[in-house]
């Protein structure tokens, strides 16, 4: 909000102008517009965080939970490719809603980790660029849900402190770090727990691990 009161006052200087600059007041408008956005988004990330208190466990398919974060990750990157992999069509007790938007967040996260790769290695053909996969597999007591990146990988700076909540690694007003924090929340709501691993320059890996549901 702070934010916007500058670009309001700079917005009011301008019209103070003999000569009107068009092209900056568009720039404005477009800055206010997306840090309107930002803020829509942030109090998205507050409500799930808080109805993330409340978490309602039905039998539901790996299968259909894979298809509906996957879907929901190519509503923001409809470009980008993730490779999924279930390796057993399992059945989980799990919020479908909840851990669907947990399992999201991973994606994106992937994805933008992939981004920052782009970035610093100055990589122009970037379309076929990175690798985003979602996994299943089963263990003796869980069943695994992994997201996995070839992205750029975190420190042993960021790993301390990237679940705790609002923390972001990006030099940016526009990312506000809610995703792994809820995750983890999401994770202990359905009685099971959220495990990583990660090298800079290598990339990372998170599993969501949920107690094997028997019928």
């Amino acid at each position: 909000m702070l934010a916007n009161r500058v670009i309001h006052k700079r917005v009011g200087q301008l019209y103070e102008k003999e000569t009107i600059d068009t092209v900056k007041i568009k720039e404005y408008i477009d800055a206010l517009s997306m840090q309107n956005e930002v803020m829509l988004t942030r109090l998205d990330e507050l409500y799930r965080s808080v109805k993330s208190k409340s978490i309602y466990l039905f039998p539901i398919t790996l299968n259909e939970i894979a298809e509906t974060s996957v879907e929901r990750f190519h509503n923001k990157y409809p470009d980008k490719i993730v490779e999924v992999n279930i390796e057993t069509n399992a059945t989980v007790l799990a919020d479908k809603t909840q851990l669907c938007e947990a399992i999201y967040n991973l994606l994106i996260n992937a994805q933008e980790a992939i981004n920052d790769a782009i970035d610093a290695q100055g990589i122009t053909d970037n379309a076929t660029y990175g690798k985003v996969s979602l996994l299943t597999h089963n263990e003796r007591l869980y069943t695994v849900i992994e997201v996995r990146d070839n992205g750029i990988g975190m420190n042993e700076s960021v790993m301390k402190k990237m679940f705790e909540p609002f923390y972001s690694s990006k030099n940016s007003n526009y990312n506000w770090g809610m995703g792994l924090h809820y995750v983890r929340t999401i994770a202990k709501g359905h009685f099971g727990s959220l495990r990583y691993e990660s090298k800079v320059g290598v990339g990372s890996r998170f599993y969501i691990l949920l107690p094997k549901y028997k019928e």
